[in-house]
């Protein structure tokens, strides 16, 4: 799609907005009510299967269901409507929030002040406290779901894989739905997703808000079943509710209502403590104290190395040999059919005899040709794999790294989203360009396989080997954040 074409008959697309795992979101115009609207295209990758694919249209569906039924909160994304295109991926019709996403602003301001996050948590919480009143979980609160408008509200999005009380299962049994580092432990263990999850999550949401960094380490997406969350530097008088949000036991986490009750009943200042300063013990003795305490300057349980960006090379003699040998085989088979013809030929007609080659020399000519078609492709392929084939794939804060015969650098502010896609025992990382870079020709010169769609496959070799898988996953949480859009889960 591109700016100016109509989708619906109706809605005139303005200008792309964001994309994450689910589509991607549009600014677009009601060309019937004369009014702004942000459209949401549900993305069905091209080789899904048709199971795949149903299962899309099902969650946009059931995503217009849902948000439909609570169109009327001033803390959640009303939609309007949901329509699919002939032949073509669904689209979800929304209501447009000028602003940005609380993700966008911890991305440019790193943390935000204590009375900032208290108006960030009301606004969840009231929204999360309406879906819960409705049967509804929203299973994916993360920064990049929580929106700022510009009037001051506070409000949810995206409830593409949320999940009512009476929904038929549309996840395969097994698989983690959401986002790695906002998962709460019960969903690491199978448990059936339910509003206490969503109450984590807001819990992980609003600690990052107001201390710059999540209660548990990027580096290790499960890190939230076993480990204690990192005591709040910042958080001042909201320390306990957030100590609370994220207790493991989720019969023990607060609910919407009560927490949002909780919050409101916060004086300006806890035990005289000033906001936005560490709790001090006396503060502490009246709520939960977190056992065993941890700090941001050591994580003796973890080694050093695996907290900075991750590197996964690859032999260039076995990238050389791998490319080598598949242009030999080519050659040579191509060799040996031309030349076994020609040869075939000249002897049907007779020239053979003429030129005293008998059918002994014209296998030994096949046979000569068919080596020298493999020399030459073997000389070839290896040559250019020398030049062009990427040996080293560095995940790190700049970006995604590839480097060999050729080097590009896709800056996570170059890019839409990024996935992980497997095949057989190896993985490639699959990130989507935004859609001004994709377009920018400079920018295409210089980083290389990007195809029309802006999808570009960043491999290192011929792909990552299935055993880095997981610190693969754990890099990309880490340092993409929230571009980095599944799976959440070990193959």
């Amino acid at each position: 799609m591109s700016d100016g074409e109509v989708v619906g008959g109706r809605y005139r697309l303005v200008r792309p907005l964001g994309a994450g795992g689910f589509g991607q979101v549009w600014l677009a115009h009601d060309e019937e009510l004369n009014v702004e609207v942000a459209l949401k295209q549900v993305s069905i990758p091209h080789q899904a299967s048709e199971a795949e694919r149903e299962e899309r249209n099902a969650r946009a569906v059931r995503e217009a269901r849902h948000a439909a039924r609570l169109r009327d909160h001033r803390n959640i994304v009303t939609v309007y409507d949901a329509l699919r295109e002939r032949g073509g991926a669904p689209w979800i019709v929304m209501q447009y929030v000028a602003g940005r996403s609380l993700a966008e602003e911890l991305r440019k301001r790193g943390r935000l002040p204590v009375d900032e996050v208290e108006r960030v948590a009301a606004g969840a919480l009231a929204g999360l406290a309406a879906a819960h009143a409705a049967g509804i979980v929203h299973r994916d609160v993360k920064p990049a779901n929580v929106l700022l408008s510009t009037d001051r509200r506070v409000m949810l999005t995206d409830f593409g894989i949320a999940l009512a009380a009476t929904d038929t299962a549309l996840t395969a049994e097994g698989v983690v739905i959401g986002t790695p580092g906002y998962l709460a432990p019960e969903l690491w263990r199978g448990t059936k997703p339910g509003a206490p999850a969503d109450l984590f999550a807001l819990g992980v949401t609003l600690y990052e808000a107001v201390e710059g960094e999540p209660p548990f380490p990027r580096h290790n997406p499960t890190a939230a079943l076993t480990d204690p969350p990192l005591r709040p530097a910042h958080a001042g008088r909201l320390a306990p509710l957030l100590v609370d949000l994220l207790e493991k036991d989720p019969d023990r986490r607060p609910d919407a209502d009560s927490a949002l009750a909780r919050l409101r009943a916060l004086p300006d200042t806890v035990r005289g403590t000033a906001p936005g300063t560490p709790l001090d013990a006396a503060s502490q003795a009246t709520t939960k104290v977190l056992h065993p305490p941890r700090t941001r300057k050591s994580e003796p349980e973890q080694p050093p190395s695996s907290t900075g960006p991750l590197t996964i090379t690859t032999s260039r003699v076995e990238a050389i040999k791998d490319r080598g040998n598949r242009h030999a085989k080519f050659c040579s088979a191509a060799m040996f059919v031309v030349i076994g013809l020609l040869m075939g030929g000249l002897t049907l007609g007779h020239v053979g005899a003429a030129t005293e080659l008998s059918v002994g020399d014209d296998l030994l000519i096949v046979l000569g040709a068919t080596v020298a078609g493999w020399i030459y492709g073997w000389v070839q392929g290896g040559w250019r794999a020398f030049q062009a084939e990427p040996d080293s794939l560095t995940v790190g804060p700049a970006g995604l790294i590839v480097t060999g015969g050729t080097k590009a650098t896709y800056k996570w502010s170059d890019l839409a989203a990024v996935r992980l896609k497997r095949s057989g025992a190896t993985v490639t990382v699959s990130a989507t360009v935004l859609p001004e870079r994709a377009a920018d020709q400079a920018f295409r010169r210089k980083h290389f396989g990007i195809d029309k769609e802006g999808k570009v496959d960043v491999y290192v070799g011929r792909g990552v080997p299935v055993s880095d898988y997981g610190s693969l996953i754990a890099a990309l949480s880490r340092n993409a954040g929230d571009l980095y859009q599944g799976p959440t889960h070990l193959l």
